[in-house]
């Protein structure tokens, strides 16, 4: 019998009622706020990844070919000072992604101690600069981690709803053990001796290669036919040419192989960091 009848609204309701619109308004501006702040954050992040990558990349080869030249293969110094020129470029572009990373003291730690190693490699001692190089590679490994965490590109999924930082991690860690490979069998290979310690390590780091290749196969998939058949080469050569006392390959050619094992690990890596740029 109310139908049709005009409804009241008293002064304190239509109050009510602005305040919860505009409160409406005032949420939905700032998710919109929050969401493009995060893409900008995470479109960052993106760029950090693919220049530290760079950076992972030349001190990895740094590392082997110091190892090269430091057991006795002279030959390897101009590639060494390209790789030091080639870093200097990159610690360039990193810090005009956000000069602000200046104030990182991971980074501080990383730029200062590279100039150290850089300036001093002549000098050092077989196992020390490896062990510099394994500690600078570590702490940039750290940064990528702190920076992706800060960029929010953690939350960053593919199709398959699978978060991207599972990825990346493996195919840096698989990387990384390929480069300590690299690094310990150029040396082997250029001082044409390969000692006990040596092939302990080497063996050992044959495993883990093996391991993280599997893992990679669960975690995103069948790795790519190129990547796989790089990495087998790579194993065979170590355990027919490298494990046994006097190895018979050329310094340079095992350097070859084993870059050319890394190196299919990063493009994937690459390719990853490219398609988020353009989704």
């Amino acid at each position: 019998m109310f139908e049709g009848l005009p409804v009241e609204i008293t002064d304190s309701g239509l109050l009510l009622l602005l305040g919860s619109v505009v409160m409406i308004a005032v949420l939905a501006v700032a998710g919109v706020r929050h969401r493009q702040q995060r893409k900008h954050r995470q479109a960052q992040g993106l760029r950090w990844l693919a220049t530290l990558r760079a950076l992972l990349s030349h001190i990895q080869k740094h590392r082997g070919l110091c190892s090269g030249y430091l057991n006795g293969e002279p030959r390897l110094l101009a590639e060494i000072e390209t790789q030091q020129r080639q870093v200097s470029r990159d610690l360039n572009d990193i810090a005009s992604v956000d000069i602000d990373i200046e104030d990182n003291p991971r980074w501080q730690g990383i730029t200062q101690h590279w100039a150290r190693l850089a300036g001093n490699f002549q000098t050092l001692s077989v196992e020390n600069c490896l062990k510099q190089h394994n500690q600078l590679i570590k702490n940039i490994l750290y940064l990528i981690d702190d920076l992706a965490q800060a960029s929010d590109l953690l939350l960053l999924k593919n199709k398959s709803q699978k978060p991207l930082h599972v990825y990346w991690r493996e195919l840096l860690a698989a990387a990384e053990y390929i480069g300590q490979a690299r690094a310990i069998g150029t040396g082997v290979s250029a001082a044409a001796y390969c000692d006990s310690v040596s092939r302990i390590r080497l063996s050992y780091l044959c495993q883990k290669i093996e391991e993280n290749t599997e893992r990679l196969a669960k975690e995103i998939g069948p790795v790519r036919s190129q990547t796989g058949t790089a990495v087998k080469k790579l194993i065979t050569c170590i355990n027919e040419q490298l494990l046994q006392e006097k190895p018979n390959i050329d310094a340079g050619a095992y350097f070859a192989i084993a870059t050319e094992a890394i190196d299919s690990l990063l493009e994937q890596f690459d390719r990853l960091v490219q398609e988020q740029k353009w989704s």
